[in-house]
């Protein structure tokens, strides 16, 4: 694999867009961009296809990848050394022929690994077809920090979560390999999902997360990705920020990393972006909720609002979220986790996106 570091003197250039936090409740509750009627429609009639593709796909796959496939479906997903590097092997044929140019120099994914405790990534789904193999790259670089921090035996292990639909239209040989490298299904239909279905599924996750068993990665956006006459923020579901309420009424504080995928276009089409940021810490003490700011803080891409409101709190490593001046409830707080995380997320996409402007230079290529 193919990484462009980002160059150490390259320095960002600051500027407001004076976005309204207002902006934010514009978006339909989460979505009357369709029925339920038409909902399941349009999910029955992508279940077929993607049940066709898969099948075409089968007849040719090479041997090679056949063999590949089985292999992967072996493998014991727990946490031990050999599993480690076993998932940094996948990773990398999954990433492989990528020239990515990431800020690895910034040194986040070393310091979760040395921290050993489990964390929630959360990514932009800008390209369907590209952010699995975005994935593995990332992946990559954290497994190589998980065997450098010497953590073979105790490091959590990823649970991806994904559309229950994309596992169970694969054969089943295919499907135990994806489950292998950490993939948990779940109903990501917008209006007509399956609560009880998605609780199942959730709840040994949320256990393990607890424990600082898993690591848990997932694209917010889900089937709203592909309404790109949307913003990101708009796209951006709450299921992710209801996790992490609950998450802190049993456990005192999650670790969210927000991590941006970015594709080249025309002369550049061969260099795909990615921007991890900056760590954002939930806490709760005594049914008291604060967070950090993560990227927000002097970044051009900041919302103005959120600017301004860390601008307040520049003193203070935690912010207790509030409202007209009160501490937040629990069953409240729900949507200000959401809001944080979606401007996070939202920041580290367009920094993905600025490295994909830069023309290549092949003297900066190096081998990962």
């Amino acid at each position: 694999m193919n990484i462009t570091p980002v160059n150490y003197q390259y320095q960002y250039q600051y500027r407001n867009i004076n976005a309204s936090k207002a902006a934010l409740n514009q978006a339909p509750a989460q979505m009357a961009f369709t029925g339920v009627r038409a909902e399941k429609s349009m999910q029955k009639g992508e279940y077929a296809l993607r049940i066709i593709a898969n099948k075409i796909g089968n007849l040719f796959q090479s041997k090679k990848v056949k063999e590949l496939t089985k292999t992967i479906s072996e493998i014991t997903p727990e946490s031990s050394p050999k599993y480690l590097s076993q998932l940094e092997g996948v990773s990398r044929i999954y990433a492989s022929n990528k020239i990515i140019d990431v800020n690895i120099e910034d040194k986040i994914l070393e310091q979760i690994a040395q921290n050993g405790k489990s964390t929630i990534f959360i990514m932009n789904h800008s390209n369907q077809s590209e952010d699995p193999q975005m994935l593995a790259v990332l992946n990559t670089i954290l497994t190589q920090a998980y065997q450098d921090a010497g953590r073979g035996e105790s490091f959590p292990v990823p649970k991806i979560i994904l559309n229950q639909d994309i596992l169970t239209t694969m054969d089943p040989i295919k499907r135990k390999a994806f489950e292998a490298v950490g993939a948990v299904g779940v109903d990501a239909n917008i209006s007509s999902r399956d609560i009880k279905t998605n609780a199942r599924a959730m709840f040994p996750l949320m256990r393990d997360f607890i424990s600082d068993k898993c690591n848990i990665f997932i694209f917010p956006e889900g089937r709203l990705a592909v309404r790109k006459d949307l913003e990101l923020f708009q796209r951006f579901q709450g299921g992710v920020a209801e996790i992490i309420n609950k998450i802190l009424g049993v456990k005192k504080e999650v670790t969210v990393v927000p991590v941006g995928f970015a594709y080249g276009k025309g002369e550049n089409k061969k260099l795909t972006g990615m921007h991890i940021g900056k760590p954002i810490i939930f806490k709760r003490d005594k049914d008291i909720t604060t967070t950090t700011s993560g990227s927000i803080p002097n970044s051009e891409f900041a919302d103005s609002g959120f600017a301004q409101f860390f601008e307040k709190h520049k003193d203070e490593t935690d912010v207790v979220l509030t409202k007209d001046g009160q501490p937040l409830g629990k069953r409240e707080v729900t949507d200000y986790i959401k809001d944080i995380l979606s401007e996070n997320l939202g920041i580290c996409a367009k920094e993905a996106d600025k490295k994909v402007i830069k023309p290549i230079d092949e003297n900066e290529i190096e081998i990962f």
